[in-house]
């Protein structure tokens, strides 16, 4: 078949027993598949690198990929998953959240205790409703004996029926008054578990602020043109690190004023360990020297070995030594649909100049001639950074600048420039 446990990456180094069983559970499901990571991935849209570091143990996944992996199995098998096996599963996921240490990974598990305590207090709600719904009826059905029982001579069924009424009354009285207090205690709980959930959210957003990535697991809130989102899991195919680690800070140098050389810095695309794409500095620049910052501040020389002729702006860079550490991988995507969201990881410059990584949604409004226009919180040194979709975990282009004065408007190379130079081996969008 397509696929087998042994050619899974390795379990990461240091995991906790929690964080092991559950990535062994996993693996044994995914076994029940009998095809590749890749080929799930791209059946689901997740990452296919993504899904590796899920299985091995190296990230923790959403409860939604789980409960996906065990329903794809299920169908595979021709079956339904049984209660028994979801809750072991449920029970094991619920361990690794709670042994944890990062702020995500407590907001991932205070969410998913408000999502239980929100169904109890709703099903204590349906309760409380059929038992206010069937007392009335009950005594109104003992009424009518009773008027019977009034203006006719009773019968000894009449008056067993109505004793068996007040007896069937009593116990929905007492069993409603025990919902009633249920349902009260539930929505205490769900009020509590709101407060430290937005205690919780709050200490993320501040990790953010202070340039830690708050993103190691989907389900995140995001800022999106003022308005506040939930990362979707099953919907989501990439996270904030995943994007950072494709993004390098490029300085070139770019002729002013005649033969005046400034420096010019921006983002750029790490193609792979020793090849970047940038936005073009000097017009004429083959050959000149630039310098390549990865995430960790560590500075490459660079030198321009291509520069696009078709598509105004961009450049290949050849670094003269390869980047520590691997460099994952990523597809082209074909011109994305208006509405998309698109992730993208940069570099801000504040008012002392100094770069700050920056990252942000954009969303597509559309085809401006051969670039794709977008909206959002566009800094000027997002100009060269990469821009993934959100459901996709394409690559659909590179920020080409701000066309409006607040920066909330600009556009994007489209992925497909890439294509044009000869110095790069990718594949066409499939």
């Amino acid at each position: 078949m397509g696929g087998s446990v042994s050619e899974l990456q390795a379990f990461g180094e240091g995991l906790s027993p929690e964080m092991h069983a559950l990535a062994q559970a996993l693996r044994d499901l995914f076994a029940g598949l009998e095809i590749s990571e890749r080929r799930y991935a791209a059946r689901r849209s997740y990452d296919s690198s993504t899904v590796s570091r899920y299985l091995s143990g190296q990230r923790l996944p959403p409860w939604e990929f789980a409960l996906n992996l065990l329903n794809d199995v299920a169908e595979t098998r021709g079956t339904v998953p049984t209660p028994e096996t979801t809750e072991m599963l449920r029970a094991l996921h619920h361990a690794a959240l709670k042994a944890g240490k990062s702020p995500t990974h407590k907001v991932q598990l205070l969410q998913q205790q408000l999502a239980v305590a929100d169904e109890d207090a709703r099903r204590a709600a349906q309760r409380e409703r059929w038992l206010e719904d069937t007392l009335r009826d009950r005594e109104h059905r003992v009424r009518e004996l009773q008027l019977q029982i009034g203006g006719f001579r009773a019968g000894p069924d009449q008056d067993a029926d109505r004793a068996r009424l007040l007896i069937e009354i009593r116990q929905l009285k007492q069993e409603l008054e025990e919902v009633r207090e249920a349902h009260r205690q539930a929505e205490e709980r769900c009020e509590r578990l709101e407060r430290k959930l937005a205690d919780a959210e709050r200490q993320t957003d501040h990790v953010g602020e202070l340039g830690v990535t708050a993103f190691d697991h989907p389900g995140v809130r995001n800022v999106f043109n003022g308005h506040v989102y939930i990362n979707d899991p099953s919907r989501w195919a990439i996270d904030e690190a995943f994007v950072a680690s494709l993004t390098v800070l490029v300085r070139q140098p770019y002729l002013r004023d005649g033969d005046r050389r400034v420096w010019k810095a921006s983002s750029g695309l790490l193609v792979d360990a020793s090849t970047v794409v940038a936005p073009q500095g000097e017009p004429e620049n083959a050959g000149s020297e630039c310098q390549v910052y990865s995430q960790a501040g560590e500075g490459f020389r660079a030198e321009v070995v291509e520069s696009s002729s078709s598509w105004f702006g961009l450049a290949v860079l050849r670094l003269a030594e390869p980047l520590p550490g691997p460099v994952p991988s990523f597809t082209l995507g074909r011109w994305p649909a208006p509405a998309s969201r698109l992730l993208v990881n940069g570099y801000a410059f504040g008012d002392r100049g100094l770069a700050q990584p920056h990252s942000c949604l954009l969303e597509v409004k559309g085809r401006s001639a051969q670039w794709v226009r977008v909206e959002g919180e566009l800094d000027r040194g997002l100009i060269g950074a990469p821009a993934f979709h959100v459901e996709t975990g394409e690559l659909v282009g590179l920020v080409r600048g701000s066309t409006h004065a607040d920066r909330s408007r600009g556009h994007l190379v489209p992925a497909e420039a890439l294509l044009d130079f000869e110095s790069l081996n990718l594949e066409p969008p499939g």
